[in-house]
């Protein structure tokens, strides 16, 4: 009975994690393209906490833009060559795996320098919130798998619909247990 009880446990510290992450659509509306403000994206970034599980969504047009992932040094001088990893077939869902600070340019012309490019800082999955930038050691993220698109706001019925299909799927393990 202890190791049932054992595995009910995993199977819901596991499940709570999956439903509570959140999906960013990476400027929201505007999506990934080079803005008119250049701090564009650290206002979009501003007041967002982002988790381990959270996952980034970059929307863009194929052969204009793309989403490399650069240092810190990388990113505040809009260095393109040598970055840590590049993806340019839209959309780039990048799964937020490691905490600390994380960094994101878009490598085409002087998109960068016209604000195309991202800094955020990822807590643990029950971290502290700190939604902007810091520190020096950069991550690299690895490619996410998920398909939702949009972040449900609490409330809404996308966020009431998450926690009713982790009751159901709770409920499913469960009784496969007994």
């Amino acid at each position: 009975m202890a190791g049932v009880l054992n595995k009910v446990t995993c199977m819901f510290l596991v499940l709570a994690a999956v439903v509570f992450a959140e999906d960013y659509d990476v400027g929201d509306d505007t999506e990934w393209a080079r803005p008119s403000d250049p701090k564009f994206y650290d206002t979009w970034a501003a007041g967002k906490t982002f988790r381990v599980g959270d996952e980034l969504e970059f929307d863009f047009t194929a052969g204009r833009h793309d989403v490399a992932v650069v240092t810190k040094d990388a990113y505040e001088n809009c260095v393109k060559e040598k970055p840590l990893s590049v993806m340019m077939a839209p959309p780039v869902k990048i799964m937020l795996n490691t905490t600390g600070p994380q960094y994101y340019i878009c490598t085409f012309g002087d998109h960068c320098r016209f604000g195309q490019k991202l800094a955020i800082n990822v807590v643990g999955a029950g971290g502290a919130t700190t939604p902007a930038a810091g520190g020096t050691t950069p991550t690299t993220p690895g490619a996410g798998t998920t398909t939702t698109t949009t972040t449900p706001t609490a409330g809404s019925a996308a966020s009431t619909l998450g926690g009713a299909s982790f009751l159901v799927a709770f409920v499913s393990a469960v009784v496969a247990l007994f």
